[in-house]
């Protein structure tokens, strides 16, 4: 016995394009009546038009090899890197002394450069006096 073939929304003509036209897919009513044509019972030619739509939506997501999942791909890896560039960012940001510490770390390096003059100084005439005493 002969199958009929499966329908299809493009029209056959005598004329093919250079163009490549996307080929639209059967509605699942065409399929049911497709799988009725064939002999088969109303709900049969239903579960078996749910099988197929079921399989071919497995085939589309699993393959893996579309172009929206290359820029996908791409596009995940570029955030992943961004995302790495933050996170050393901000660990150099963390690592520098905040405004509290810069400014004790001021204080108090003004405080030592105001207090070593006489430190020197003091180790100066300690430094003398024993040249002094020596002699």
């Amino acid at each position: 016995m002969e199958k009929p073939p499966i329908p299809s929304a493009i029209p056959s003509s005598s004329q093919s394009p250079p163009q490549k036209q996307k080929r639209k897919l059967p509605t699942p009513k065409e399929l049911v009546a497709h799988y009725e044509s064939q002999g088969m019972e109303p709900q049969g030619a239903s579960l078996k038009v749910i099988d197929d739509l079921q399989n071919a939506l497995f085939r589309v997501v699993s393959s893996g090899r579309g172009k929206k999942d290359r820029l996908m791909v791409d596009a995940s890896r570029k955030l992943d890197s961004v995302n790495t560039r933050l996170a050393i960012l901000e660990m150099k940001l963390d690592s520098k002394p905040g405004f509290p510490q810069t400014l004790t770390l001021g204080v108090v390096s003004a405080g030592i450069a105001s207090a070593l003059p006489h430190v020197f100084g003091a180790f100066s005439q300690i430094w003398n006096s024993v040249r002094s005493a020596s002699k």
